[in-house]
């Protein structure tokens, strides 16, 4: 594995048709401006209605839709200008952008912040002959959701607090966004020719999959020392973020912080137990697969750098961004031709997508967007067969969102992670099993590197991330049980769960400090959604593959269901119950398939004889 240049490419040496274009939410920096002075009068719109929402079933609508038009504007200018700082956050107009929008987000949500206390002080029948009108249809479901939070919703005079309070809380995550994006530094490894490489988050993945073990190592060694180096400010970080959780969810007499972040979408407790329960009683599925690694790769230990190096020995295949989109397309032609056509045309000239790492850009992938305008996908490309599933993965979230946004109105369009997560694994599912049914049947080694990078995907989104999500569950138990969450109490915790979750997998003295870069922990409770994402996305697929157009309708409506309604209810109208330990094992056991019939190849001598 060779690395082309030695440096990272500048912004201005990327075609634009490489680049998102942002027009659709603000054509202009004037428009992005003009909006920031808009704020201020939807304001006072809302505030209009501030002691009235009891008056009529049409004042209260009317309220309503005030709320939504400020909420949308404010969306806008929030998704814009993060969009524009994340590939570039060194620049200082783009850290301008984004705290002049960030500003106004909590303006806006300090203004409604009166909201639901006074909706909820209209008495029971009064609300009751209101939601027989018809004019509050569109608001059902917000209304239902405000009734339901009634034990958590405070005051006016407390919301307003909790909302000012915001725009502090979330310095730990902003800092360490600056830290890990911006100011760490990793200096340069050398390549599998020995070439000096700077080192940088892509380009580490790209060189852990080297099947050179000492670049692996020195790679590995070399990056994680930038966090060591920082470990107690990242200690510091990681533990004001946790405590900040919790203090929200006392103001708001939530039992727990997780009880709170579930709570948001109506989740119950149990589905997070019931998915670290059941992945925890098969990790021995986990631990055959890790084993079936140290033996392919001759080592008498399994070390932390050894995790994602590739299996096959066939050589590694890399695809130009024009070749990816072609593969990510055929391989979801079983969603339709629709869904395809919109797909590939965002993906090429509609311009969703912002292609190549450049110097100063957000690390990663994802997708985002603002309602009435298309979605976007932050990529870093670099080529590899990870690449194109990590394109399928987010084609997944913007196909969702633009579904969505077609369908429903503003206030119910925004899906949950909890949703967005199946979206994006359901894509690559099929993609697998797409490439799967193209090989031939003596293309045994073909076949074999397709099942290892679907055991991957297993190992990291489901059995990494129930890990993830245990530490996050104990992380906040230790402070809510008013204990220090100190550095060596995150290493102690972070080390056993991870050798309970990958048996066999030697740690060694840095592994330890692994919790100190993974910004999703910045998002309390976010990670457990992707291994559930997974779980309901594999039962999906199995529909799609088995049924059909059937399968393939529901999964359009779940799609185009935005947030309409909470998200167990819209997942079970599509065939999946999470409220039942049912969807996880059947996870664990599509792993332990796929584990089975690597080991059968490799037990057969075919693996062997190439």
């Amino acid at each position: 594995m060779v690395l082309a240049e030695s440096d990272v490419l500048t912004r201005d040496r990327v075609p634009d048709q490489l680049k998102w274009d942002l027009s659709g939410i603000f054509a202009s920096e004037d428009d992005f401006s003009q909006a920031l002075e808009q704020v201020d009068s939807l304001v006072n719109d809302v505030l209009a209605f501030q002691g009235r929402l009891g008056e009529s079933a049409v004042t209260l609508a009317n309220a309503f839709a005030a709320s939504s038009a400020l909420q949308h504007v404010v969306q806008r200018l929030i998704v814009y200008a993060r969009l524009s700082y994340d590939v570039d956050i060194t620049a200082n107009a783009s850290q301008t952008r984004l705290d002049a929008a960030t500003g106004v987000a909590v303006r806006a949500n300090q203004t409604l912040a009166w909201f639901d206390p006074e909706l909820l002080a209209v008495s029971d029948d009064r609300l009751t002959a209101f939601l027989a009108d018809q004019v509050l249809e569109p608001w059902l479901h917000s209304i239902d959701d405000i009734v339901r939070n009634r034990p958590y919703t405070r005051t006016s005079e407390i919301e307003a607090i909790l909302s000012a309070v915001s725009d502090v809380s979330r310095t730990a995550r902003d800092a360490f966004g600056a830290l890990d994006n911006a100011d760490l530094t990793y200096g340069q490894v050398r390549d599998e020719q020995g070439n000096l490489v700077e080192l940088t988050k892509g380009r580490y993945g790209l060189l852990e999959e080297s099947r050179d073990r000492a670049v692996r190592q020195n790679t590995y060694e070399v990056f994680v020392a930038a966090y060591e180096k920082h470990k107690h400010t990242l200690a510091a970080l990681h533990a004001g973020n946790v405590r900040n959780s919790v203090f929200f969810a006392r103001a708001r007499n939530f039992p727990s912080a997780r009880f709170g972040a579930l709570n948001a979408n109506a989740i119950s407790e149990d589905v997070y137990d019931t998915l670290i329960d059941v992945t925890r009683a098969r990790i021995d599925i986990q631990g055959r697969y890790l084993e079936l690694r140290r033996r392919l790769l001759d080592v008498p230990h399994l070390e932390i750098w050894d995790s994602w190096v590739p299996l096959s020995k066939l050589p590694p295949v890399t695809y130009s961004w024009e070749e990816a989109i072609d593969l990510v397309c055929e391989g979801l032609h079983a969603l339709g031709d629709e869904y395809v056509t919109t797909m590939r045309d965002g993906l090429t000239s509609a311009r969703w997508v912002d292609v190549h790492e450049t110097k100063g850009k957000r690390s990663g992938a994802y997708s985002w967007g603002a309602y009435g305008s298309p979605p976007k996908i932050l990529m870093n490309w670099n080529g590899t067969l990870s690449d194109v599933f990590t394109l399928a993965h987010e084609a997944g979230h913007a196909m969702h969102s633009y579904l969505a946004n077609q369908t429903q109105p503003f206030q119910s369009a925004g899906y949950p992670i909890f949703l967005a997560e199946i979206a994006s694994t359901l894509n690559e599912v099929l993609l697998t099993w797409h490439i799967l049914g193209t090989l031939a049947p003596e293309a045994t080694m073909e076949r074999f590197a397709i099942l290892n990078r679907f055991a991957d995907q297993i190992a990291g989104t489901h059995v990494r991330q129930t890990m993830f999500a245990e530490f996050e569950r104990e992380t906040h138990r230790i402070t809510e049980s008013n204990q220090p969450l100190v550095l060596q109490k995150l290493n102690d915790l972070y080390a056993g769960l991870y050798q309970t979750y990958s048996p066999g997998m030697n740690l060694g003295e840095t592994g330890q400090i692994g919790w100190s870069r993974i910004p999703h922990f910045y998002t309390a409770f976010y990670v457990y959604q992707y291994a559930t994402g997974i779980s309901a996305a594999i039962a999906l697929a199995k529909a799609v593959r088995d049924e059909g157009q059937p399968a393939v309708d529901r999964v359009m409506e779940l799609f185009r269901s935005g947030g309409k309604d909470y998200p167990l209810r819209l997942l079970e109208r599509a065939g999946v119950d999470l409220t039942k330990p049912d969807a996880i094992d059947a996870s664990m056991d599509v792993f332990d398939e796929t584990v089975s019939e690597m080991e059968a190849i490799v037990d057969s001598g075919a693996f062997a004889a190439n």
